[in-house]
């Protein structure tokens, strides 16, 4: 069964969900931090930094839309931290050391946490939305980079994928570099993994969800607490000037470029159809707001 069907049941629940987004507190700015209120949750954004990509890793866009967003097309990098009262839960882990040498506007998550207090092994639970090198760069070095008390959840998909030990001999060179990282970073915190099949519940009024595509495990969090909700989506999105727009323009890192348009898509319909707002990776900081959808495309206002 296709999961964003709309049923008479999903009807009165979109009506449902509608009136509970538009009372969804602003977010709160202190320093480098934003945070809202879901109930009894508390979620926070920070910025790892930012990336510029080559407007050419976008495809299925004519020449004139990918000129009207410049080159490079400027995507920011969020991670999210929710605290549930008794446990601290980071949604990815930014890219770390990852790109030191190579990339000066990333990596910033150490300090961001160090400035608030947090200490790595404060974390309870970590959610990798999928093993790319920006989500999952924090874990690398001695302890799984400082997080050496959480439990890690990673979709069984994603995790299989990544780990198998012939992958580096079957994808091309480009992506080789990923496939080192991701296999760097799952060496040392396999027996801290758990993994899951479709949607699973975290606890706590979060529900991990399928959102594949962009790699075969990709995965989002669904939080819904107090009669609020919102969906943090990973990089179901990865340009907010190109993809709302058209949700059919695919990026040069999607492994399967095709079901993540799909999922893009369908997704977008959905949470533009339910007036539930979103957070994604790749969002100007902080990265958080509501869709409307607009024809075959969509309107992405952010939320302040």
């Amino acid at each position: 069964m296709n999961p964003y069907t709309m049923t008479r049941r999903r009807v009165m629940l979109t009506l449902a969900a509608t009136a509970a987004s538009t009372m969804l507190p602003p977010i709160s700015f202190a320093g480098e931090l934003a945070t809202m209120k879901l109930g009894g949750l508390e979620l926070s954004t920070f910025s790892d930094g930012y990336f510029n990509l080559p407007n050419n890793w976008f495809g299925n866009a004519n020449a004139e839309t990918l000129a009207a967003a410049g080159d490079p097309v400027v995507v920011g990098a969020n991670v999210w931290l929710i605290r549930t009262g008794k446990r601290l839960i980071l949604v990815d882990t930014g890219s770390g050391v990852v790109f030191a040498e190579t990339d000066p506007n990333v990596g910033k998550l150490d300090a961001l946490l160090a400035a608030q207090g947090i200490k790595q092994d404060e974390i309870t639970d970590i959610v990798i939305t999928h093993m790319h090198a920006d989500h999952i760069g924090g874990l690398l070095g001695p302890d799984a980079g400082g997080f050496s008390n959480a439990k890690i959840h990673i979709a069984e998909a994603e995790w299989t994928f990544w780990t198998d030990p012939a992958l580096a001999e079957r994808v091309p060179d480009e992506m080789k570099p990923l496939v080192e990282v991701a296999q760097a970073v799952a060496a040392p915190i396999k027996d801290r993994v758990t993994t899951y099949q479709g949607e699973t519940d975290l606890g706590d009024d979060l529900t991990l969800v399928p959102l594949p595509g962009h790699t075969p495990g990709h995965s989002g969090l669904r939080i819904a607490g107090g009669g609020k909700e919102l969906w943090i989506i990973g990089d179901a999105i990865i340009s907010e000037v190109l993809q709302f727009r058209n949700p059919e323009i695919t990026y040069g890192l999607d492994i399967d470029p095709q079901q993540a348009a799909k999922t893009r898509k369908e997704l977008l319909t959905r949470l533009a159809a339910d007036g539930v707002p979103l957070a994604a990776t790749h969002l100007s900081y902080p990265g958080m707001g509501h869709v409307t959808q607009d024809g075959d495309g969509f309107i992405f206002k952010p939320l302040s």
